[in-house]
């Protein structure tokens, strides 16, 4: 049995690292709560958005043809990749990572020539590692992403699509669905794929002024921009819920691990008060 000094001290280190990793999970529930707050208010515009689409193409009949639509032989692909560049986070960046490693096997299966994007520094080592070319790396994008800081990706990539370097787009993210839920997911950007009405769950007539396809021209654009920066906020809220669960889990086993190391020092001490006196009371008998 270890020697109760040892022990002592031992519970005191771990004692010290449980008060780091329930102060990061109290930051990482502060975080959670503002990043929970953007992600939930986006959603009702890009719901409505989703349906005005779907009303707009069901007016516009098929005649419609817009570059974002058009579903063209693919030769080259576009994947955008989303972590955090920050660590202690669970299975959170390496989810991504082997979704994206994935993703990335499955597109060149079908003879396509991949560029990868990979914004958050943990996702880029990650890569780097399994030795996945990467494209383009962005790092400075935190845990509140602002729509400028996403859209100057977004519009690049657009212009790149419309001027037909490439064909298809991939975001791979980890989706926010509940506290308890997120998954990572591969979602494709482009081409868009609008619902129709029936799908956007709207039955109404509409009058279009101007025409439904100048109308749609106009939100088709804005629908993408919309899709990657949704992306983006339901990564940032992913990140402080795995952070915020991690370090609970941590916190957890380190005040475990001192109950049990309080108690294997109780044991430790009593066992050295014992021998100390029984050495006493043996050398009393000794003088006798």
């Amino acid at each position: 049995m270890a020697k109760p000094r040892a022990i002592l001290n031992r519970a005191k280190s771990i004692g010290s690292i449980a008060k780091i990793t329930d102060t990061m999970y109290k930051i990482a529930a502060a975080k959670f709560k503002r990043a929970f707050d953007r992600a939930v208010a986006a959603r009702p515009y890009t719901d409505k958005l989703t349906q005005l689409i779907g009303d707009l193409a069901s007016a516009a009949g098929g005649d419609f043809d817009h570059p974002l639509l058009e579903v063209r032989p693919t030769k080259t692909a576009l994947l955008i990749g989303i972590s955090s560049n920050r660590g202690l986070c669970g299975g959170y960046n390496s989810n991504v990572a082997n979704l994206v490693v994935k993703s990335c096997e499955e597109i060149k299966a079908r003879g396509v020539d991949l560029h990868v994007v990979a914004s958050g520094k943990r996702l880029i080592t990650m890569l780097k590692h399994k030795q996945i070319e990467i494209a383009h790396e962005f790092t400075h994008i935190e845990d509140r992403p602002t729509f400028e800081e996403v859209d100057a990706i977004t519009d690049e990539i657009m212009e790149r699509y419309g001027r037909g370097e490439i064909e298809e787009v991939f975001v791979v993210y980890t989706k926010f669905e509940s506290a308890s839920r997120q998954s990572a997911v591969c979602e494709k950007v482009l081409p868009l794929e609008t619902p129709s009405a029936e799908e956007s769950g709207s039955s109404h007539n509409y009058m279009f002024h101007p025409s439904a396809e100048e109308i749609l021209a106009d939100l088709l654009p804005r629908s993408v921009r919309l899709h990657v920066f949704q992306a983006f906020l339901d990564a940032a809220v992913s990140e402080q819920t795995a952070r915020r669960m991690a370090m609970k889990n941590a916190t957890d086993a380190a005040n475990e691990i001192i109950k049990d190391l309080t108690m294997l020092y109780n044991r430790s001490r009593q066992t050295q008060i014992t021998t100390e006196l029984s050495e006493i009371i043996g050398g009393a008998a000794a003088l006798e």
